[in-house]
């Protein structure tokens, strides 16, 4: 009889990257259809982090005003409307998550590679679960790193110039 304890960190990423989707689906959904409406970049709160793709540069900033023709970001930023490509809302804790959950599932595997490769002792000192478990471990903080930076899974777009 086999045991299948030894699967937990397979099925808790795939219930953590579960989670990670719904969550992130609801919440698209109190956020306005993108477009070519200017008036939905000024109607975002002060402090809502955004991040601006524009023709010579891009950037991650704090909204702090936006007029009919200009986009104030803290630091003394700003951007003329005229050169504003697009404006999405930031994620960074989404996708700080999903890359955990996308690097501890790849982790766990080769993890599982790798404690299947040594079937002639040579990992004698841990246990396959524990390789699968360091492999899962390594995977998620390497996701991670890579997530938050990346903001892999920003949006929705506010703004997008037509």
């Amino acid at each position: 009889m086999r045991n299948f304890h030894c699967l937990r960190p397979a099925c808790l990423s795939a219930l953590g990257v579960s989670l990670i989707l719904l969550s992130g689906n609801c919440a698209t959904a109190q956020q306005p259809a993108a477009g070519s409406n200017w008036g939905r970049v000024q109607q975002l709160p002060p402090h809502t982090k955004v991040h601006i793709s524009a023709d010579h540069h891009s950037r991650t900033c704090i909204i702090e005003s936006a007029t009919d023709s200009t986009l104030v970001c803290t630091g003394g930023h700003q951007f003329a409307r005229t050169e504003i490509k697009s404006v999405k809302l930031t994620r960074r804790g989404i996708s700080t998550l999903a890359g955990a959950g996308i690097g501890a599932g790849v982790g766990f595997a080769v993890g599982a590679g790798a404690a299947h490769g040594s079937q002639s002792g040579q990992f004698n000192i841990v246990s396959n679960q524990d390789v699968w478990a360091a492999g899962a471990l390594a995977g998620g903080v390497i996701g991670a790193a890579l997530g938050a930076p990346t903001d892999f899974l920003r949006g929705p777009t506010i703004y997008r110039r037509e």
